[in-house]
This record gives structure tokens, C-alpha cells and sequence, in this order.
């Protein structure tokens, strides 16, 4: 237990018998301890250099055990300065690491930089991802879809994510609401808000997205692709534009943990949104990629919805949610024509 202040398993416990028993010698301690007298001797060698033994004021050349809240707490103190010191050469060492970077992997290495810079494949990604987690200092907020969520991409994620939390940088990530089906996206999501980072969901996430400290953006190549690298951004009306996309999300995001909110008719954010795309005329395998579910969820869903609009067929459970207003906003006017779902 106290290996910080240098004291091994047996010089503790030699410490411990002495504190409880003040009278004993080296062959009372040994017998107690099941330990050689060389073994005695040899711990209270170590407690001598820890200052943790006083001369008995009474017998010349006896020794007794400095009280814990005196001897062990200067121990303590001087443990602190240690880890103080250490932590101010990792900051400066991070610093110098940091300069050396900006010299020779600045963007565009001395042509434009407000110039995208392109990352091919996931290793470059990887490795810029590296650097500019270290360099981040107030904030790393992402908009991450569900299909972009592969096992590779949180373990790679995950030690500089919690890296960034311990230097008090702010994470904010948004997910779609379907990755609430995905344990092990839960799991993740349990892992950092236990951190302090902060989750939420929306129905819809558009694109893959990186935003650190608000001045540089790492979007995917091909969106439809995101193996296949990423472009570094740091032009100012680009980046705003990002972070203007990420406000708006999270303006309307539901926090992790907590309960999902239904609106007046009773459909939660995935199931509006579900009904909005399938009334739009798209597919069931276009609304599955959008929302980031399974084509079979989405059969399920919509076979809720129309037991609950007591429809036999998805024409009939259109004009029934058109008739029941499901998909209008408040103040909006009815449509002439009902949409089929």
C-alpha cells in the first residue's frame, strides 16, 4: 500500500509491528513475521533512510517508529513535489513535441494554408489524429453516424479520448439515435460520460466530423467511404460552418441517459424521422441508411406505426398520418396531397 513513499511489502509490515508494539526487538519482530533477523535488520536499514525511526530517549542504540502522521506524511509531501515536478516536464516536453510538429507538418508546408490538406487511408488519419489530440486544449467536439462506429475506429479512439478528458479538455460527441440498439456503442458511451466527456443523440447525423478547439476540421474524403482518408480544414469560413452544424445538432440533441423524448403525438425523434423520409419517397433501404439501422428495423418501426394508425396498408397509413397532422409543425398548413408511406 505504500510502495509511493519507497516502503516495500516487508519493510511496511516491520514499520506496522514497531508502531504496535513498541518493546519488541529484531527476534520478536522476526518470529511475528515469519522473517529472518537479516530481513529485520535490512527493513529498518530502509526505514533509517526514510526517517521513519527515532533513538529511544530512554535505551541507548534502540530505535523506535516515527508516528505515521508525522513520518509518512513528509514522505507523502515529498511524493507530491515528485509527481509536480514530473508533470511540469511532461507539459514542457508535450510543448517542445508540439513546436517541432508545427515546424515541419504545418499545412501546406508553406503554400496556402487555408488549403485542405489531404490524409490518404486511415493510418495518416490515424497519426494526425495523434497529434492533434495532443495539441488540443479547450474543446474536441465529433458528429459520428453509426456505420462510421467500427471497432478499429473507438479502439484507436479511445486512449486519446481519455487523454484529452485528463488534461480538462471538453468532449462533446453526438451519435445517432439508433446507436442506442448497438451495446457495445453503449458501453463506449458509458466508458467516457463516466470520464466527464458529454453524449448525445439526434436521428439523423449527416457526415463523419472532427472539430478540435474550434480551428481545425477533419472531414471524410468520401463520405460514403471514410476508409479512405480525411481532409484537414482549417480555412475560418469552412470551420465556422462546421461548428455552426454541430451547435445546430446539439441544440436539438437528447443527452446520453436520458429518457427519449416523444413529442405531442406520441412518436419519438427516430420514428418522426422515419415517417419524414418514407413520406419524402425514399426507399426503405435509403431511410435505413440514413438513420443507420437495419432494413429489417426499419420494417419493424414502420409495422409499429401503422398498428398504432390502424392501417392495413403503408397508402392507407399515409393519409392517416397526414390526417392526424403527425408530420406537420405547429402553425403549418395542411398540404393538399397526403403523402404515402
Amino acid at each position: 500500500m505504500l510502495e509511493l513513499l519507497g516502503l516495500n511489502a516487508r519493510t511496511e509490515a516491520v514499520y506496522r509491528a514497531m508502531l504496535g508494539n513498541r518493546s519488541w526487538g529484531i527476534r520478536q519482530i522476526a518470529d511475528h513475521l515469519e522473517l529472518t533477523n537479516a530481513q529485520v535488520k535490512a527493513a529498518l536499514d530502509q526505514l533509517a533512510e526514510l526517517s521513519l525511526l527515532t533513538p529511544a530517549s530512554t535505551e541507548p542504540g534502540e530505535w523506535h517508529a516515527v508516528h505515521p502522521a508525522i513520518g509518512l506524511s513528509a514522505l507523502l509531501a515529498r511524493a507530491e513535489a515528485e509527481v509536480s515536478a514530473r508533470r511540469r516536464q511532461i507539459d514542457d516536453t508535450r510543448a517542445a513535441i508540439l513546436a517541432i510538429a508545427a515546424q515541419h507538418t504545418a499545412p501546406g508546408a508553406g503554400a496556402d494554408d487555408d488549403a485542405p490538406r489531404r490524409l490518404v487511408g486511415v493510418d495518416a488519419v490515424r497519426r494526425r489524429m495523434l497529434d492533434l489530440s495532443a495539441a488540443a486544449s479547450r474543446e474536441c467536439l465529433s458528429l459520428n453516424p453509426t456505420a462510421a462506429q467500427t471497432t478499429a475506429a473507438k479502439t484507436a479512439s479511445k486512449p486519446l479520448n481519455q487523454q484529452m478528458l485528463e488534461r480538462g479538455v471538453a468532449i462533446r460527441c453526438i451519435y445517432q439515435e439508433s446507436f442506442r440498439n448497438e451495446p457495445h456503442l453503449v458501453a463506449e458511451a458509458k466508458w467516457l460520460t463516466a470520464l466527464g466527456g458529454e453524449m448525445y443523440t439526434v436521428p439523423i447525423v449527416p457526415l463523419l466530423m472532427v472539430i478540435y478547439d474550434r480551428s481545425t476540421v477533419l472531414l471524410p474524403i468520401d463520405p460514403a467511404d471514410t476508409q479512405a482518408g480525411a481532409l484537414e480544414v482549417r480555412s475560418p469560413g469552412l470551420v465556422r460552418t462546421a461548428c455552426a452544424l454541430f451547435d445546430q445538432l446539439l441544440a436539438v440533441a437528447t443527452p446520453f441517459g436520458a429518457a427519449t423524448l416523444r413529442d405531442e403525438q406520441g412518436l419519438d425523434p427516430l420514428q418522426r424521422q422515419l415517417l419524414a423520409l418514407l413520406a419524402a419517397g425514399h426507399t426503405d433501404g435509403v431511410v435505413a441508411r440514413r438513420l443507420g439501422v437495419s432494413l429489417s428495423t426499419v420494417r419493424r418501426l414502420m409495422a409499429t406505426l401503422m398498428e398504432r394508425l390502424e392501417a392495413r396498408s403503408r397508402f392507407q397509413a399515409g393519409l392517416h398520418v397526414e390526417q392526424r397532422g403527425w408530420l406537420r409543425q405547429t402553425g403549418e398548413q395542411t398540404p393538399r396531397a397526403a403523402p404515402s408511406v
